[in-house]
């Protein structure tokens, strides 16, 4: 993959998360925090039904496409028992409980709000089915464009109830979000217009489908596992600690969803990639690249603190724990992206029994934390909980992994994680803005380790600049 491809890929979480960034501030002014809170609680949902439903074979599209001689009948045995389930379990809810979608996730029994969360669930499974279909493809500007296009509607929505002054609240908030993923959906059916049409032409064999089943159930069950570990901040925060308390969080999570750019961008390309070098006979240098990530996920934690205050400038003043949660929520995609590279030995090797139960671990885990901290620390006890979970979800992943296929370079990968794990819980939990100094400085000391002991990448990428 050259420069040009990746920079496409790029593009789309690199705007979206610019997006988000400009849009929840002005969010922040015109709609409450419980509000924002309940939209958390939506998306939440929402991937869990993404995750059900999809009975894991989403993953078996990726897995098997290099290698499939019939791509259209590929992409119907992964996509229609996922649509077909969606799409009725909608109805069925629609059809005889339409408020409760909307009690149990919004804690607001309206038929009209359970409409629009349905609405927002399904959009969202249908785009995931598309947006593989350019991915697999190699068609980054339409794949980047697709997911750029919700956020742009956001902010534009977001600036408009700025200036306009138009009336907030829980269903205006709800419906902006609901329609911009429906108009991502209905580009995604465009742009892969002669595409699904050959597949609802192609048949499904029955052994392909037990095949893709008996791959993607495992992955399925470990994804509901690491939805709940993963999850269980927003659902505790809120029984714990109140709506407001979970605004606090779900601001700080939107600012620190920055991260996920290169999650976004290394989930799209890694996975494909190593599978398609397997398919080649190739293999991949995973604790090398390892090494490098652990480093420039310490300097991305390390310049992320140390920038943190300006936070403070542009939120409400009911939002000054922010500046103190994003380095934590910053560190959970980070973790998760380096998760990725680390275990992909576990997908390579097929033993993906395994991720539930490392999820599993990891829930309980978070679930042990949140009890002890959110009572305490509220929105501040959730990020450093659930930042120490998804530090032993990368552990435990990893040394399946390196167990299963390639070693790691397990002290600079571990230590350089948990070094960073453990400022992070104490910038959350003990931060202010009077020793806020005090603790810039260990930002800056850590910043500098990261930078010494990636010296030979840095070395080398200057000589690169120098020769051009």
């Amino acid at each position: 993959m050259n420069a040009k491809t990746l920079a496409a890929y790029a593009l789309g979480p690199a705007g979206s998360a610019a997006a988000g960034v400009l849009a929840l501030p002005l969010l922040s002014y015109s709609f409450s925090g419980a509000d924002i809170g309940r939209v958390l609680l939506l998306q939440a949902a929402a991937s869990l039904a993404l995750i059900t439903f999809g009975l894991g074979l989403d993953q078996f599209y990726i897995r098997e496409f290099h290698q499939s001689g019939n791509r259209a009948a590929l992409f119907k045995t992964a996509a229609l028992p996922p649509l077909a389930l969606a799409a009725a379990a909608c109805a069925a809810l629609y059809a005889f409980a339409p408020q409760w979608p909307s009690e149990k996730i919004l804690s607001l029994a309206d038929s009209r709000l359970g409409g629009l969360c349905l609405l927002f669930a399904a959009a969202l499974m249908l785009s995931r089915y598309l947006s593989l279909v350019l991915r697999m493809n190699d068609r980054a500007l339409a794949f980047s464009f697709a997911q750029l296009l919700p956020k742009l509607l956001l902010l534009a929505a977001a600036a408009a109830w700025v200036l306009l002054r138009l009336p907030a609240g829980t269903f205006a908030l709800v419906s902006v979000y609901a329609f911009a993923q429906l108009a991502a959906a209905l580009l995604l059916l465009w742009q892969t217009r002669h595409e699904w049409p050959a597949a609802a032409r192609s048949r499904i064999r029955l052994p392909e489908l037990s095949a893709a089943l008996a791959y993607g159930l495992p992955l399925a069950a470990g994804g509901l596992a690491y939805w709940a570990f993963s999850s269980a901040d927003r659902w505790l925060l809120r029984t714990l600690a109140g709506a407001e308390e979970l605004g606090v969080y779900a601001l700080a999570v939107n600012f620190g969803a920055a991260a996920s750019v290169l999650q976004s961008v290394f989930a799209t390309v890694w996975s494909p990639l190593v599978f398609r070098r397997l398919a080649e006979g190739k293999t991949a240098d995973v604790g090398g690249i390892a090494r490098r990530m652990a480093f420039v996920l310490a300097a991305a934690v390390c310049l992320c603190a140390l920038l943190s205050p300006a936070a403070a400038w542009v939120l409400p003043p009911q939002y000054a724990a922010v500046p103190f949660i994003l380095p934590a929520v910053m560190l959970v995609p980070l973790l998760y992206t380096l998760a990725e590279a680390t275990g992909i030995g576990i997908h390579v090797r097929r033993k993906s029994s395994l991720i539930p139960l490392v999820s599993l671990a990891a829930l309980a885990c978070a679930a042990a934390l949140l009890y002890l901290l959110v009572p305490h620390y509220g929105a501040r006890g959730a990020a450093a909980a659930s930042a120490a979970a998804f530090w032993l979800f990368f552990l435990l992943k990893s040394e399946a992994s390196a167990r299963l296929w390639q070693p790691l370079p397990r002290g600079a990968v571990y230590g350089t994680t948990a070094a960073c794990l453990a400022l992070c819980c104490a910038f959350a939990l003990c931060g202010s803005t009077a020793n806020f100094p005090a603790f810039a400085a260990l930002w800056a000391a850590a910043l500098a380790a990261a930078a010494w002991g990636g010296r030979e990448d840095l070395g080398r990428l200057k000589t690169r600049l120098l020769r051009r």
